[in-house]
This record gives structure tokens, C-alpha cells and sequence, in this order.
């Protein structure tokens, strides 16, 4: 089974670059805004692994200790040869670093140890300590699906989870996202390899798209199949953003955020440390994750004389790609792009940055899995009530979901509030708020520093 390990590669980006930002190193930042809301519904979690907690499909939420015990959790298979994805995702609320593991395991088939149905374990970003950090498990992944193995056939799969590496002393809040998948009938071969080839969208005239929210729930839907999606935004240090992007199979999403450079006398007056941002990817199971090409970087800084672009994509969204374990995202449904500006050092008030960010979805041609007509209960007889092939992810309580975010999105004219409805009329509201705000900010940060600079002489 795999096991996966994964830090951010800006940290050791950063990490290189000490010498340039020497100040950045030596600050102390302020605390943060508050963690992003997770949403999902509390559940008494237990640290004892020979009672652990019964969940069944949703996302519950937890709080972790900062004493590191571990919580155990089990979930009940309900559809024969299912595969039961499991993804958690953390809210820090420390300064210093967070991480968290999640473990899947079945009961031993020989001897007395469990089965192992995957581990993956991830931490913060060092200098952004504060973003949402994730992990995700699949039972019943196995590409061989005409054998009877156990992470597939089993009735209990076994759930550990446990922060990895950090050192804050506060509770951190957690998320957990189960999703059970039906079997398929059919799915395309695995390529033999695949590029991250994604293309870079241009920027397009700005939308009058909503505001990031820092809630999983009120993220705004970007919806940037028919072409490349733009906005202008602020975005606070300390904070995290999130906006919701719906993907079929098939689909690649490509995110590009251009932050603007100062002009250098006020770069200058502004001074080190300058504001380090991030850009990431979190998928319908709730892990977040961050791919780029070579040439891109998904980090950036606000605050030089030169704009930074920061780029983040995914591979075309596959059913085999969950058979590797380089490949994100593996379930069609809502995506979050995520965008993080590190807390301001306390050394100065915080900023509110401006951003430009440009959305694009196109297709390609991957082959959508069909899934089985009709399927058994776990253990034999019918199956559960609700299924059908279009309604294959089982997101709930007798629950059934075309897509496993379990909030497919509704295309205009297709039901009755469809994407012009109520959301999206509260979030062209939010967006006219984000704008005025936007251009507030920049006559701000522009007064400041010819006030600071004034001081100075």
C-alpha cells in the first residue's frame, strides 16, 4: 500500500533565499486572522484505539490536542467492492508549524497484524504556518480489481489520525471527509506517464466574481469552463481565501495569481520583510495539495519592485489517476483554490495586498469510469437505497451524490436557482464590496508610505 510523505516545497525554496531576506527570517509574526471555517458536524472523538468512534459518509469534525495523542475512528463499508476515500484537513491556529498523518488500516486476512490501506502525512509550509494543511486515504484503490483484497473486501476500515511534527500548544481544529465510491463496470487504462503540460491562462477582463471567503461553505463558485475567469481582490496578511471551482472528470484546472510590484522608493520605504503568499489546491476529499510545472512556483512575495505570478494546476482528472501516488486530484466535484498572505511581522501593521487571480478549466480526453448498474450491500442483498450509476458516491446519511463533494454544481437554466440564483447574487454583491475595497487599500498603502517617508526625513 502506499505510504506518502509530503512537505511544501516553498519551504525549501525559501529556505535558499535567507540570505536575500535576512529580515523575513528574523521577524516575529502577529497572529493570524481566524482559521478558516472547515464547516462539517462535531463528533466526540476517541483516543482510545480498542473503542474508537463509528462515522458514517460526511464530514464531521474534530479537535486535536496539542499533547499529539492520536484519535481512532472506524467507518462501516455499506456497497460490496466499494472504495472509501477518506481525506482530513487542519485549521492551525499556532505559529509554529502543523502537520497532520491519517492512517487507514483493515483487520489481519493472516497473523495478527492489520492490513494497511495507506498513510499520508503533511505539513505547513514554514513561512505561511497558518494554512490549511491535508491528508487523504483510499481504501480499495488497488488497480487489480478482480482479485478479492482486503483493503476492498473488508467490512470495518480502521482510521488513526494524529498531528505530525509542529510545535503549537493550542488545539487543532480538524475536519474529516469520508466518501464511499460504488464499483465500476469499466474505466480506462492508466497512461503510461503523464506531463503536468497544463498552459498558463492569460488574464482576461476582470469578473464580477465574489470575494474569497475563509470558509469551505462560502467559498464563491468560479465557474471557468467556457474560458479564463479573472478578479481583482485584496487578500489581509494573516489570512487564508478560499473560492470554489467544480471539475468533471476529465477536467484540469490551471490557477495563476499576479501580485503587483511597488515602485522602488516605496518598495524601499515599506522595507523587509515583504508579504510571502502561497497558492494551493484542495480537492473534494478535503486534501490540499499544490502541483506545478518546473518553470512555475506557487509562492511569491508582495512588497518588491517586481509583481510576482504565482501558478498552480493539476492533472487531467482521471479514475486511474488515484493508482499513483505523484497525482492529484483522483474524485470529480467542487475544488478550492486556496490563496494564503502570511501574518505581518510585528514590527508593522498588517496590509491588505492586492491580487489578481485568473481561473481556467478545460477538458481533455479522458475517459469518464462507468459504474456498475446496479450494486450488493456490503456482505450480499440489495444494495443501498438511493444508488444509481449517475449517483455513484455515497456523501451522506442514505445519501447519493453525482459528485463527491456532494454539492454538485448546477449549470444556468438547469434547475431553478442554478448559478444565477441566490449565491450568485450575494456574491456579485460581495464582489462590488471587494473591489471598492481593493482600491481603498491601494490609496491607503500609497498614504502610508509617503507619511512614513515624510517621517523619515
Amino acid at each position: 500500500m502506499r505510504s506518502v510523505v509530503r512537505r511544501a516545497a516553498a519551504a525549501v525554496a525559501l529556505a535558499l533565499g535567507l540570505g536575500t531576506w535576512a529580515p523575513f527570517a528574523a521577524a516575529v509574526p502577529v497572529p493570524a486572522a481566524e482559521p478558516v471555517d472547515l464547516g462539517g458536524q462535531p463528533v466526540v472523538s476517541s483516543t482510545d484505539p480498542r473503542e474508537p468512534t463509528p462515522l458514517e459518509p460526511g464530514l464531521w469534525t474534530v479537535s486535536l490536542g496539542p499533547e499529539s495523542q492520536a484519535q481512532f475512528f472506524t467507518y462501516e463499508r455499506q456497497i460490496e467492492d466499494s472504495t472509501v476515500h477518506i481525506g482530513a484537513i487542519g485549521a492551525p491556529a499556532g505559529p509554529d508549524g502543523e502537520g497532520l498523518e491519517l492512517t487507514a488500516t483493515v483487520a489481519a486476512t493472516e497473523g495478527t497484524e492489520p492490513v494497511d490501506c495507506g498513510t499520508d502525512q503533511s505539513s505547513t509550509d514554514s513561512s505561511a504556518p497558518y494554512g490549511l494543511v491535508g491528508a487523504q486515504v483510499i481504501a480499495g484503490d488497488e488497480e487489480d480489481h478482480t482479485t478479492n483484497t482486503p483493503c476492498r473486501s473488508a467490512d470495518t476500515v480502521e482510521l488513526r489520525l494524529a498531528r505530525y511534527s509542529g510545535y503549537n500548544s493550542v488545539d487543532l481544529p480538524v475536519a474529516i471527509k469520508i466518501v464511499e465510491e460504488a464499483p465500476v463496470s469499466s474505466a480506462e487504462e492508466p497512461p503510461e506517464s503523464e506531463e503536468l503540460d497544463y498552459q498558463v491562462p492569460d488574464p482576461t477582463d476582470p469578473a464580477s466574481t465574489p470575494a474569497g471567503a475563509p470558509s469551505f461553505d462560502e467559498a464563491p463558485v468560479v465557474d471557468a469552463h467556457d474560458g479564463p475567469v479573472t478578479l481583482d481582490t485584496t487578500i489581509a496578511e494573516g489570512t487564508e481565501l478560499l473560492w470554489r471551482v467544480p471539475l468533471e472528470w476529465g477536467d484540469r484546472l490551471v490557477a495563476r495569481a499576479d501580485l503587483p510590484g511597488l515602485p522602488e522608493g516605496e518598495a524601499e520605504e515599506l522595507g523587509s520583510p515583504s508579504v510571502y503568499l502561497k497558492l494551493a489546491i484542495i480537492q473534494p476529499s478535503r486534501d490540499a495539495f499544490v502541483l506545478t510545472r518546473d518553470d512555475d512556483s506557487s509562492y511569491g512575495y508582495y512588497g518588491t519592485p517586481e509583481g510576482s505570478g504565482l501558478v498552480a494546476g493539476t492533472y487531467p482528472l482521471r479514475y486511474t489517476n488515484r493508482y499513483s501516488s505523484d497525482v492529484d486530484p483522483v474524485l470529480p466535484g467542487d475544488h478550492w483554490v486556496s490563496v494564503t498572505a502570511a501574518a505581518a511581522p510585528e514590527e508593522r501593521a498588517a496590509l491588505d495586498v492586492p491580487i489578481q487571480l485568473t481561473f481556467q478549466v478545460t477538458g481533455s480526453d479522458a475517459t469518464p469510469p462507468t459504474y456498475k448498474g446496479a450494486v450488493l450491500a456490503q456482505g450480499g442483498g440489495d444494495g443501498p437505497e438511493g444508488y444509481s450509476p449517475e449517483t455513484p458516491f455515497l456523501v451522506g446519511d442514505g445519501e447519493f451524490s453525482a459528485v463527491a463533494s456532494g454539492n454538485p454544481f448546477t449549470p444556468e437554466g438547469e434547475d431553478g436557482e442554478g448559478w444565477w440564483g441566490l449565491r450568485r447574487g450575494v456574491g456579485l454583491g460581495l464582489g462590488v464590496v471587494s473591489l471598492a475595497c481593493c482600491a481603498a487599500g491601494g490609496v491607503w498603502l500609497t498614504r502610508r508610505l509617503s507619511s512614513r517617508a515624510a517621517t523619515s526625513r
